[in-house]
């Protein structure tokens, strides 16, 4: 009979043992996580390679804007599918000199659309902050003979080229068939898989953002106001924090993490749905020589 006990013990240690791992803390907006592991493998995944991201810090008013667009444009084109693109216009007041919409008595110029967000002013403080437009961030990386993270969109190209031959520390993938997907007319299901195959001991943050295309508007190009100038890659709403969730589980080779969350649209955001993206990028926490630096990023379409 002792033995028998002694089997069963045992059994439930050994059982224990094998379960997956619930993340503390993993996503700091609970509403919008409907789903949270993490656990280890020890079938680990070829690495990625390092995908770019390119934070374009900019503004309608902004007389120099539309040339720093023309070279993330040119990058993008340059390397499909590896660069991708976030046009952030700062809120809060932040450069409302050069952000903030047309709305000019008397003037034809009358904007038709906000593109300011709170989260794009949190985003560029967090980054250094910036007295002018544009200016914007590779990789959330400071470079070697850079005095910060914010940098002139002239030298964008250079240090986008210098990331792209590395392999990443995490894959970014989805763990659904549909991966992101409407479920209904305003909700959008994002599943999210994010498989480390080499260990750090920097602090590590999921971010998601909804980004808009097609967006015809006023814009500011040199001495010219553009009426029906293209506005792209638009940050309209961050899924996460500002500043990400944090994946609070010791990251060494073979962690994964999955994750799936849920955004409802409000009826004030009136997007158009064809032209919404989603960014999914993990990148450093907020201390130490590496702080913000974005380990991997995708895009995804909305099915």
């Amino acid at each position: 009979m002792k033995n028998i006990f002694k089997i069963f013990i045992a059994s439930l240690f050994f059982l224990s043992a094998c379960e997956e791992e619930i993340p503390t803390g993993l996503n700091l907006l609970p509403e919008r996580s409907i789903f949270d592991t993490t656990y280890i493998t020890n079938i680990l995944p070829a690495p990625q390679q390092t995908n770019v991201l390119i934070e374009d810090f900019t503004g309608v008013k902004c007389a120099n804007c539309p040339r720093a667009q023309l070279t993330a444009k040119n990058i993008v084109a340059a390397n499909p599918k590896r660069v991708f693109v976030m046009g952030i216009h700062p809120g809060k007041g932040l450069l409302n000199t050069f952000v903030s919409p047309f709305k000019t008595p008397g003037d034809d110029h009358d904007s038709k659309y906000d593109f300011r967000t709170d989260e794009g002013a949190d985003i560029i403080t967090f980054l250094g902050s910036s007295n002018g437009l544009p200016i914007g961030s590779i990789n959330r990386t400071k470079f070697s003979g850079e005095s910060a993270i914010l940098i002139d969109d002239t030298k964008w190209n250079g240090y986008t080229i210098g990331l792209l031959n590395n392999n990443s520390i995490v894959n970014i993938d989805t763990f659904s068939n549909k991966g992101v997907y409407f479920v209904d007319a305003n909700k959008i299901r994002m599943n999210v898989k994010l498989s480390y195959t080499s260990s750090t001991n920097d602090s590590q943050y999921i971010s998601i953002a909804i980004i808009e295309n097609g967006l015809v508007d006023f814009q500011k190009s040199g001495s010219v106001t553009i009426e029906d100038y293209d506005h792209e890659h638009v940050l309209r709403r961050m899924v996460t924090p500002s500043t990400g969730s944090q994946l609070r589980a010791s990251i060494i080779a073979g962690r994964v993490f999955e994750t799936t969350y849920d955004y409802e649209l409000t009826p004030t955001e009136t997007w158009n749905k064809k032209n919404l993206k989603v960014l999914v990028f993990v990148h450093n926490g907020t201390n130490g020589n590496n702080k913000f630096v974005i380990q991997q990023v995708k895009e995804y379409e909305i099915h």
